[in-house]
């Protein structure tokens, strides 16, 4: 009986990633100014008496009222992730120094 040996294999460990709030908050705001983006071309989709899908062109956003809500939009994530971010890094500093 011939025993041959086997290889040695190189086995690396990778730390797991921690979920953290901030990350949390992070994604969630993303997909919310994602979503309310999607809600623009949505929101005139709607099923008929047959079940089909028709899609009401006159009732899409046009002209001053989507140039209103875009830029209520890009005002809200501008605000939303710096004082997010912000907030955070207070929060860990505080934590650090009470320690």
């Amino acid at each position: 009986m011939n025993a041959q040996p086997q290889e040695q294999q190189v086995v690396t460990y990778v730390e797991k990633r921690e979920i953290t709030i901030r990350s949390v908050l992070n994604i969630y705001g993303f997909f919310a100014i994602l979503g309310f983006l999607f809600g623009i071309f949505t929101t005139p989709l709607s099923l008929n008496e047959q079940l089909q899908f028709v899609y009401h062109t006159d009732y899409l956003l046009k002209g001053e009222k989507l140039i209103s809500l875009l830029l209520f939009l890009s005002v809200s994530a501008l605000i939303y992730f710096p004082v997010l971010n912000m907030l955070y890094k207070q929060l860990n500093k505080r934590e650090e120094t009470s320690v």
